[in-house]
């Protein structure tokens, strides 16, 4: 949930002059998480604990799951800049000896307004001539299943639309993920997204400016989202009425960010992510954690079918986020 490329990929978009440049932030806005949960533990949920979004967390987690549910979300991310949504499907009553153990869907939404196009008057000064929205939509469908006693595995491919305001996108990715039960208490989790580089095909446009003056047109440009590794851990315990959970989780870049993630070294780059979930019962929860550096905290109730939770994210720069999420399982 980095905000360094806020807003969206626009500013990516629009001073990239190619596609290493673009490379860089093509994929930012699909990079905020889903889920109110996730959101409160930090994002550092690649090992679980999983609910029904785990297709965009880790498409494996999806066997870790009973029955059907149907999970939405929405969010003002840092205030009203940015309108998050998200909702998935998630089917998990496969048979055991199957391959599929499970299978989901799910549509992710994240754009605004404000955008404003210029043109220069009479006198060589910029005018407003309009205002745009932006949007970026991500559609998914996800599969999972086992293929040893403690090895789950899960894929998810996507289908990625992006509207600018003065032009639009189309393009696909895969992403794969898999978790490990290390111990009674230990899990393990690996994702990797955008594992064949993700693309994002633009026509139509106009002729833009980059940021060196020089001239260029968008039309038939591509993007490309260059893949991240994101390994987890999460420890568990239940005494009682009551569980703990300790998670941590790492976001590993390959794309010369240097300054702009929380460690590097030359192409490489890591951002961090820790969470603790503490629940009553498996019905009453209190969740906080750190992602990129970013104090989160929240808070959520299950009653029986029905669960709803709060999440809040602490920005220095920008103004905070709150996130609320629902899910219903039959």
């Amino acid at each position: 949930m980095c905000v360094r490329g806020i807003p969206l990929a626009v500013i990516g978009v629009l001073l990239a002059g190619g596609p290493a440049m673009g490379a860089k932030f093509a994929g930012e806005a699909f990079s905020l998480g889903a889920g109110a949960r996730g959101l409160a533990l930090g994002g550092a949920v690649v090992a679980g604990p999983f609910d029904g979004t785990a297709p965009y967390w880790n498409p494996a987690g999806m066997n870790r799951l009973h029955g059907r549910s149907l999970t939405a979300m929405h969010a003002e991310t840092f205030g009203s800049l940015l309108n998050h949504d998200f909702v998935s499907y998630v089917d998990a009553r496969a048979d055991s000896l199957a391959p599929v153990q499970a299978f989901g869907f799910y549509l992710y939404y994240l754009g605004g307004g404000g955008i404003k196009i210029t043109s220069l008057d009479e006198v060589n000064r910029p005018t407003v001539v309009r205002e745009v929205s932006h949007g970026d939509w991500l559609l998914s469908a996800a599969v999972s299943g086992r293929i040893a006693r403690r090895i789950d595995i899960g894929v998810t491919g996507k289908i990625i639309y992006r509207d600018l305001g003065t032009e639009s996108g189309v393009g696909l990715s895969l992403d794969v993920g898999a978790l490990y039960d290390l111990h009674r208490f230990v899990r393990l989790g690996l994702m990797v997204t955008d594992i064949t580089t993700g693309f994002i095909r633009y026509s139509g446009g106009s002729a833009l400016v980059d940021s060196t003056g020089r001239t260029f047109t968008s039309a038939g440009r591509t993007e490309s989202i260059l893949p991240a590794v994101k390994p987890g851990l999460m420890l568990h315990y239940t005494s009682g009425d009551w569980t703990g959970r300790l998670m941590a989780a790492g976001d590993i870049r390959f794309e010369n960010l240097r300054a702009a993630a929380q460690y590097w070294s030359g192409a490489l780059s890591l951002d961090t992510h820790y969470g603790l979930e503490v629940g009553w019962r498996d019905m009453l929860f209190g969740r906080a954690g750190f992602d990129i550096g970013r104090l989160t905290a929240g808070a959520g109730v299950a009653v029986r079918r029905l669960s709803v939770d709060f999440a809040y994210l602490h920005q220095g720069d920008l103004d905070e986020t709150y996130r609320v999420s629902a899910g219903f399982r039959f």
